[in-house]
């Protein structure tokens, strides 16, 4: 009896015992499967993670973010601005700003006179009684093969006066008493401090628009005439600044309104009206960080009509300062500064112009050079290449309506740029 209990217990013990081994062998591989598993999964994590590191925006090399950002249009830019705080950081650094301007393709920037079907009008419409009322257009002309322009913004000319243009920005008249800047490519307007006006027939006319290096900041130096209260005085109008600030010194008289000034070696430049002003064998510049204005010896060509000469116009050439003018027509000289310091000029070059009206007077100027030797010039409402390595004219294009009144041509090339109105801060 005892021994038939006995092992009825041991027996019992035994089936606990083998169920216990049971249920930790299998609690045991139920661990090493979930061990695998973490590690199959952790394996296969580390790889999307590192996929995505690999494919994340950041994780380009700067230089070569740099180059891509560098061959994208400006709207491009502006997008990748957003795409993190590296990429706005690369995106916005004045090196890149700089390097981006200087790859931007060159084009000329010409008023249009719209019709209703914003349309450049032609000649006839000229006549028209509501001339006045037609809108004008500020369109950029690339240099490729069809020069077709593209309009940058479409302004009514009772309101806005188109004035010029630096880095890429454009300088207005708003009214007669205040101007603004505006970038194309941003979309930015800034608007500048207005001098003060005594009266309703007062005016005031930029006579520079430029970059000021020492402020970071870009800068409109203007002339303020007050007819009733025969009145005139300058002043230095700065993006992001509040007040406009009087200059002391006065800026010579004859200086021609008519033509922009030409910015080289930190200076402003004019030329000088012979008949109004008592320098008449001088040129006029303008310091722009001492704010000084002082007198030049001017290149060896009137700056207004003469028997000889027609249509002298001041622009950039290869990094000097140069002057064009007509003499024979149709034939062009071109002059530069070989020595700034010196004030030494030296003829260039001569050349010949296509003429295709004969009884309309016969203008021509030129602009500025491209890469290649390339010199730009402008004349009857066409745009002329000119290769001065190989002394002949490259090509030449029709591109608006002749005449000043349906197309004014801006002396100048415009580069597309996304310089900021105001530095930002440090």
């Amino acid at each position: 009896m005892f021994c038939s209990r006995t092992y009825r217990t041991v027996s019992g013990l035994g089936l606990v015992v083998g169920v216990e081994l049971r249920q930790t062998a299998r609690r045991a591989e139920l661990q090493v499967r979930l061990e695998i598993e973490t590690k199959i999964d952790g394996a296969a994590s580390a790889r999307r993670n590192a996929a995505a590191r690999r494919n994340h925006p950041d994780s380009l090399n700067n230089d070569v973010l740099t180059e891509i950002l560098l061959r994208v249009p400006p709207k491009s830019i502006l997008r990748a601005r957003a795409v993190s705080k590296h990429w706005r950081h690369i995106a916005t650094r004045p090196c890149f700003l700089t390097a981006y301007a200087l790859r931007r393709p060159p084009e000329i920037v010409a008023i249009f006179r719209l019709d209703q079907g914003d349309e450049p009008a032609d000649d006839k419409s000229s006549t028209n009684s509501e001339y006045n009322k037609i809108k004008k257009a500020v369109c950029a002309i690339p240099f490729d093969d069809d020069l077709e322009g593209r309009p940058l913004l479409y302004y009514d000319p009772t309101t806005m006066l188109f004035r010029g243009f630096c880095d890429g920005l454009l300088l207005f008249n708003r009214g007669c008493d205040s101007l603004l800047i505006w970038n194309p490519a941003t979309r930015q307007v800034g608007p500048l401090p207005s001098p003060p006006m005594a009266s309703s027939r007062a005016s005031v006319q930029p006579f520079g628009f430029y970059y000021h290096r020492p402020s970071g900041r870009y800068r409109v130096l203007c002339h303020v005439d007050d007819i009733p209260a025969d009145d005139t005085a300058n002043y230095i109008l700065s993006t992001g600044a509040a007040e406009r600030r009087r200059l002391g010194d006065t800026m010579p008289d004859g200086v021609l309104r008519e033509s922009s000034a030409v910015t080289l070696h930190g200076s402003l430049h004019w030329l000088i009206h012979p008949a109004k002003s008592c320098n008449p064998d001088k040129m006029v510049a303008f310091d722009t960080v001492s704010e000084k204005f002082r007198t030049m010896a001017p290149p060896p060509v009137p700056a207004a009509d003469s028997l000889i000469y027609k249509t002298p116009h001041l622009f950039e050439m290869n990094g000097a300062l140069a002057v064009s003018a007509m003499r024979d027509a149709p034939h062009m000289e071109v002059w530069t500064l070989e020595d700034y310091n010196q004030e030494r000029w030296a003829w260039r070059l001569r050349i010949g112009i296509p003429q295709y009206r004969i009884c309309s007077p016969f203008t021509a100027s030129a602009i500025g050079v491209l890469e290649g030797n390339m010199l730009v010039v402008q004349h009857d409402g066409r745009v002329m290449l000119h290769d001065m390595a190989g002394k002949r004219n490259h090509r030449t294009v029709k591109i608006g309506t002749t005449g000043d009144i349906s197309t004014v041509w801006r002396h100048g090339i415009y580069m597309e740029s996304l310089v900021p109105l105001t530095p930002s801060p440090s």
